[in-house]
């Protein structure tokens, strides 16, 4: 009997170690980004990156010198990460006086929502060419 106890208290130790061993530690919960698209306006010089996420949300940053912000963010649906066409719904918008993002007008929400064809690694948004990367 005691030899029975020792077996049953070596299996449970082996068990106890293969479930620690087996626990993922997920606490990232943060989405991934599934596509960067960049763009340079030859105008002044700003570069634009366009990140993608698994979670279907999507932002556009800026640079210009020492300047960076983020411009808008939103929601898409398709597959960045190949050539087709993605819509895109866009959410938050910069507001240039304070430089922090606010809820999208109408208005900004009209000039912006809608579809956006990848062809060749490459999308057009307003006059700006993004390049995937």
């Amino acid at each position: 009997m005691k030899k029975l106890a020792k077996i049953m208290a070596v299996f449970a130790a082996i068990m106890m170690a293969l479930a620690f061993a087996g626990c993922n530690n997920d606490d990232d919960d943060d989405p991934s980004k599934v596509a960067v698209f960049k763009a340079t306006d030859e105008s002044d010089g700003a570069t634009y990156t366009l990140s993608c996420y698994d979670d279907n949300t999507f932002v556009i940053d800026g640079e210009m010198g020492n300047l960076k912000c983020t411009f808008m963010a939103g929601t898409y649906t398709g597959n960045p990460s190949k050539d087709g066409t993605i819509t895109v719904s866009l959410t938050k918008f910069i507001d240039f006086e304070t430089g922090k993002l606010v809820d999208a007008s109408e208005e900004v929400k009209a000039n912006a929502d809608g579809d956006y064809t990848i062809t060749n690694g490459k999308m057009k948004i307003h006059g700006l060419t993004f390049t995937r990367q």
